[in-house]
């Protein structure tokens, strides 16, 4: 049997010690009753010190009682609501893993319709089959990552260059270029997700037809991919703005979780994503990640 992950055994050890700790504090505040009760009987005091011995024994059995009982059920709401939304992932991952294959199979049979049609048919359909199928691509991962912002992130070493010219594939009217040559140490599934929503942005809100990316490295263990594009950009006023959620800087912008997403997954990779206003048209990302040997 695999151990559980600490983020699910933390609740748990946060109720045994909530338990321990409150009924510690009533075991001692009961034995101290008992001690003052006898001292009351060794000085007569009235009423008799077995009044009070019995008061506090069945007070502090009370108290302790009821220390008990919303420990246990403080621990079975937990492990019911752990089985919840275990079974909430268990069905979102095997929904979102049918409806990917299902957008990939649509995006395959589209491509091949792109190829085997003559060149004066017109493909205007077809183009817009693509991007809608790239477009719903990436929001699903985008939505897979709002619903997981704690799940687990897998860093390996990636050659940047390479990965940024396959993921362009999918905007075959955008001219992607990538100067230089470095690997970083970043999760595949989150750097797609981030270049994608990159491209996407660049393509759908600052209508670009080119992105010149640059390799370099700023600093030691440092890779730096810079973002150009020739699209309209952004008014200045909003570029640090970028990447909050829910902010549209222009008519053609969407939800702003794309760039909200991409933010939280570089964050999570140990690094950083800014937005600065290019010098005429476009706008300029910096994307920095640990680099790999």
């Amino acid at each position: 049997m695999k151990p559980a992950p600490a983020t699910t055994r933390l609740p748990y050890l946060i109720a045994a010690g909530w338990l321990i700790t409150t009924v510690s504090l009533a075991s001692w505040w009961l034995v101290i009753g008992l001690d003052l009760a006898t001292q009351l009987s060794v000085a007569g005091v009235t009423p008799p010190a077995n009044h009070f011995r019995r008061m506090f024994v069945w007070e502090g059995a009370t108290f302790i009682s009821l220390l008990v009982a919303g420990g246990i059920a403080l621990v079975l709401a937990i492990r019911r609501e752990n089985a919840r939304r275990q079974a909430v992932e268990a069905f979102f991952m095997a929904f979102t893993h049918d409806l990917k294959t299902s957008i990939a199979s649509i995006q395959l049979q589209a491509e091949g319709l792109h190829e085997d049609w003559p060149n004066q048919v017109p493909r205007a359909p077809i183009d817009r089959l693509l991007q809608e199928a790239v477009r719903l691509q990436i929001q699903l991962e985008n939505s897979l990552f709002v619903a997981q912002p704690d799940g687990r992130l897998l860093t390996e070493q990636i050659a940047a260059g390479p990965a940024i010219t396959r993921l362009a594939a999918d905007w075959p009217d955008l001219d992607v270029r990538v100067d230089g040559q470095a690997r970083v140490v970043a999760d595949a599934r989150g750097f797609d997700v981030v270049v994608r929503n990159l491209l996407q942005n660049a393509v759908v809100h600052g209508g670009a037809h080119e992105v010149h990316v640059a390799v370099s490295k700023p600093a030691s263990g440092l890779v730096r991919l810079t973002f150009g594009d020739n699209g309209t950009g952004v008014d200045p006023s909003v570029v640090d703005r970028l990447g909050e959620p829910f902010l549209r800087p222009g008519s053609t912008s969407g939800t702003g979780v794309g760039l909200f997403v991409s933010r939280q997954i570089v964050a999570r990779m140990h690094g950083a994503l800014r937005f600065l206003p290019a010098e005429g048209r476009g706008l300029t990302v910096q994307l920095d990640l640990p680099g790999g040997n």
